[in-house]
This record gives structure tokens, sequence and C-alpha cells, in this order.
């Protein structure tokens, strides 16, 4: 259960020899199962997470054949908790950890910053919680693993490195009300949870920023105040704004391609620049935070920060149509949205539907995804929002054409969310919370939402 070398056959024996003394013993002369063999595959526990990536259970042998892997020792617990986290929610592969037991303190300052719901608290466990046992003079190390299914009175996890002489990969532990009780004399301090789509960058509760055409940030729900990007008094050329998830950072888009960098999001090179020209359309971020790519109007879709390349679908040269693009969970495919209501996947995503279409108008003006990266919603010129795949239609917010623009859509959680209009008021949708906003225009300059 620990995470790295260093005297690593005196913590296997402790930690192994415990785990062997409380659990049902094998028959005698049974042997480990050999090491790298699937205890459990991702389809069984992690359902439609596991296309994106290896999310398998793995024998850990006799307990001391770790070997380097990108998530950590295969196949240690960490190993299998960093790789979910990664594989789901775009988190660093190592976290600066130790010991097992070290990431529920350090989890809330990782790149991907996850919540900390203590044992016993007001937060019972859910799917795809990392739940973090502590150290005991017997474990130093401690334990994780990654909660697969929860039900009356019970929660059914996955884990690595567990009963090795016999090992099943998985274990249901009881629940009281919201405590989960110790176990081989362990105690749970708790369960770490992804910050949702759209939660707050300030706390608990959704926020984040608008984004008006003079580059200007202003927070609302639970965001702070944050130092501005940049500043074009009386230039109207922002276009596109996206906030790193859980953090008071992100970046600005500007009309010909320019991306800055604001709060704690490291600067970025652009790889599509048109001087002079106002026609990017659209940025996007991928979970890693500090990487995604750029839509032009005429479909071209540009990586920045490493992002790898992606061959677009949709593409109309000299024509100014496209109108918003969006990522699915894996970084690398996702939507172009054009103006007349459009999707067209790339990066081998499947093809999405909708009812929103409207051939020769260019109406629509922004596209927000659903955490299954499957469905979402498009919203109008005039505010009206519409699903797309499999999410619910939410009802009507009440807008009428002529009146308040929309100018952007974006999720919070997987039921709802926020549109913006041209002024920067915000419009809750489906099971989001009403929210304050901290600036509204007199003029129509709203030009995104993050």
């Amino acid at each position: 259960m620990r995470v790295h070398r260093r005297s690593h056959l005196t913590v296997a024996a402790i930690c192994v020899g415990l785990i062997s003394a409380v659990l049902p013993q094998a028959p005698a002369g049974a042997r480990p199962v050999s090491w790298g063999t699937v205890l459990v595959r991702g389809i069984e526990w992690a359902g439609p997470a596991a296309a994106l990536g290896d999310l398998n259970v793995y024998s850990n042998g006799t307990g001391s054949q770790d070997r380097s892997a990108p998530y950590g020792l295969a196949y240690e617990c960490v190993e299998l908790a960093q790789r979910w986290a990664a594989v789901r929610f775009g988190e660093q592969p190592i976290w600066p950890v130790a010991y097992a037991y070290q990431m529920w303190d350090v989890a809330p300052r990782l790149r991907v910053p996850f919540q900390q719901l203590p044992n016993g608290g007001a937060v019972a466990p859910q799917f795809g919680d990392i739940i973090v046992y502590s150290r005991t003079a017997a474990s130093p190390a401690g334990h994780v693993a990654v909660v697969a299914g929860t039900g009356l009175g019970h929660v059914d996890v996955v884990e690595q490195n567990v009963g090795l002489s016999n090992p099943t990969g998985w274990a249901r532990l009881p629940l009281e009300g919201t405590t989960i009780p110790d176990r081989w004399g362990m105690r749970v301090i708790g369960w770490l949870r992804a910050w949702p789509v759209g939660a707050g960058v300030g706390g608990p509760g959704p926020g984040g920023f608008t984004l008006d055409g003079y580059g200007g940030l202003h927070p609302w729900g639970t965001a702070p105040a944050v130092a501005q990007a940049v500043s074009w008094q009386g230039w109207d050329i922002a276009r596109g704004l996206v906030v790193q998830r859980g953090r008071a950072g992100g970046y600005v888009l500007d009309g010909f391609g320019g991306i800055h960098a604001f709060g704690g999001a490291p600067p970025v090179t652009a790889t599509g620049y048109w001087p002079g020209r106002d026609i990017a359309r659209g940025i996007a971020l991928r979970p890693d935070g500090v990487s995604g790519y750029v839509l032009d109007g005429w479909g071209g879709i540009h990586p920045f920060g490493g992002a790898p390349p992606v061959t677009a679908t949709g593409s109309w040269p000299g024509q100014d149509m496209a109108r918003g693009i969006a990522l699915r969970p894996d970084g690398v495919s996702g939507y172009v949205l054009d103006g007349w209501g459009g999707l067209h996947p790339f990066g081998g995503a499947p093809p999405l539907l909708g009812a929103a279409i409207w051939p020769g108008l260019d109406v629509a003006r922004g596209i927000a995804l659903r955490a299954n990266g499957a469905s979402g919603w498009i919203v109008d010129a005039w505010g009206g929002v519409h699903s797309i795949g499999i999410a619910a239609a939410p009802p009507s917010i009440g807008l009428l054409p002529g009146t308040e623009s929309a100018r952007g859509i974006i999720a919070a959680g997987d039921e709802g969310g926020y549109t913006i209009t041209a002024s920067g008021r915000l419009r809750p949708f489906g099971d989001a919370p009403p929210v304050d906003v901290s600036a509204v225009f007199e003029y129509p300059v709203a030009r995104g939402i993050g």
C-alpha cells in the first residue's frame, strides 16, 4: 500500500501480514494469484467510464513484485486510486505522497482538487469516491479503495494489494448512516470526491466567471475576485473563457486567437493566431487544466499547451460558421457546434444528435456537455436550451425572440447548468440553483461564462 520503493519490503510485510491475519484464510497450500492477473474488469465496476482507459483491478501477486508504472507502483492500492483519478477526472498521474493515508491531506491541493468528506460527516460515500484509511502501528502505510457502488447499509469498493493469498479485488463494507466502521483495526478517515463540473472555484456550490468583450472577468456564485488577465478598454475583442476546475484560474481567448492566462494558470502558447482578423470562436480546456483547443470560425481546431492534434469533421473555408466547441472526458475528442445547430464530432467522438437544428439560420450560440461526454445541451440566440444525446430536456427559461440574446452555456453537474445573456445575467436551467452575479452590463457585451 506504499507508493515508493524506499524500505518497501518492510512496509509490504507489515501491510500484507495485517490483511492476511484478519481476512478469511485460503485453503492450506493456496498460492497467491499471479501478479498482473485481472481480478475485476473495469466495465464490471466502472461502467461507461471504463471506455476512457484501463480501469481493471489487478492482483499484486506476492506483494513484493512492484514495478514502476504510469500511475505508481503496480499493482498497489494507491496505483488503482491514482489511475482512477487520472483516467476519470484528468488528475495528475502521480500524487505527491509516500503512503496511502497521505492522499487525504494532499487531495485539495492537486492539479484537479478533490473534496475531503469526513467519515461520519454530513455526506455519505458515492460511486467514484476514494476511501482513505488511516495508518496504524501494524499498518503504517494505511490503505485506499475506490467506491464501486452503494446500497442499503453497505458500500462496495474495488481495491488492490488486499488478501494476497486469496484476492478478489473488491469488498462490501458496512455503512451505518454516513459512517464506515473500522476495518482491520484501521480507521476510515473519509472519502475524496472530485468537484463536479461547474463546481465553485471558491468553495462548495456552483461558481465561476463571466467575461465581457473588453476582457473583464466577473465572479459569480462562490468564485472569488481575480486579477484581470487582459484589458482592452473600449475594444470588444474577447471571445472565449475557460476556467480550471476547482481553481480561480483559467484562460481568456481574444478574437485573433491569443490565449491569456489568469489566476494561477500558467502561460501557454497559441498555435492558431490570425493578427488583425477576428475569427477565433471558442476555447476548450482538457482535464489537465493547462492544455486544450481553440476553434476558429471556419471550423479549424488548434491545440495549445501540448494537446495532441485532432482532425475536424466540420469545415467551412471562408465562411464564419463555427460557434462552439466542447470536449469529452478523454480530452481529445468532442464536438464543434455550427450556427445552424449542427454537431460535428472530432477525435473519434460518436455522432451526437439533438432537436435544435435551424437550417439557414445562424442562431446556435453555445454547447455544454454533461460529465459522461455523451449528452448535454445547446443554447440558442434567444436563450432557449435544447437537449442533445440523452440529456433531460430542461424547462423553458422564458426568453422571447428579439429580447436579450444568449451568449453562452455551461453545465453545472449532470442535470442542469446556466446560460448567460448579452447583459451578463445568468439563467439557471435543470436543477442548477439561482446564483448571484457580480456584474450586469448596460450594453450587450457579455462574451462567455466559465
